[in-house]
């Protein structure tokens, strides 16, 4: 099962020299992500996970997609290991290596190039307890145009990625804290005026 009808047509491969970039399928890739992200600290910012099977494991990806308004996902495959080794969910793994780099500037490539969707704006959101995810957007060069206030109720058994502040008494979640988002951008003219050749210089660095 592939993921739910996204509102942009997407191309089954999006790669790069080195990453490459496959629409996500529950039945192929939930198993493979399960077994690739055992540390329960993968999924500290991630609203589900950890997970104590592979049936789990889809069972919460699929809920995910189909509650989830405007998502999708890809798996990401390693082009430089051995055939392609699979390296996890965009934006959720392989952080500070070319992998990040190059899932990231292959979907900028894709929503904001002419000759792709030619989109005006794409936005990239985390928790403000993320720091390394918010680092990761802005050496891609996004920049940070604020915060949403407990814009999402984060499940009752992580505090971690949480806004820390206790909810009020008699809040029907009570046990259940708030994430605050922090939004940032590249806009169209961010990306020809310059972000789109830093995105190409990011994509080929080794260090």
């Amino acid at each position: 099962m592939a993921t739910v009808e996204f509102c942009f047509p997407i191309p089954a491969v999006l790669e790069s020299e080195r990453v490459k970039l496959v629409t996500f399928d529950l039945a192929v890739h939930a198993k493979l992500l399960a077994a690739a992200s055992s540390d329960a600290r993968d999924y500290d910012f991630f609203p589900i996970g950890p997970f104590k099977d592979d049936e789990e494991c889809i069972a919460s990806l699929q809920k995910l997609l189909q509650d989830t308004n405007g998502i999708t996902m890809f798996a990401v495959y390693d082009k430089t290991k051995e055939e392609g080794a699979f390296a996890g969910l965009t934006g959720y793994v392989g952080n500070r290596t070319h992998v990040t780099s190059n899932a990231i500037g292959i979907l900028l490539k894709y929503a904001l190039d002419l000759d792709s969707l030619g989109l005006r704006r794409v936005t990239w959101q985390a928790s403000t307890a993320n720091a390394a995810s918010i680092k990761a957007a802005e050496r891609m060069g996004f920049r940070k145009e604020g915060v949403l206030r407990w814009r999402k109720v984060w499940p009752e058994s992580k505090s971690r990625g949480a806004n820390g502040t206790p909810v009020r008494k008699g809040d029907p979640r009570e046990d259940a804290l708030g994430r605050d988002t922090v939004v940032l951008s590249i806009c169209w003219d961010d990306w020809e005026g310059g972000v789109r050749a830093h995105v190409e210089k990011t994509m080929v660095r080794t260090e």
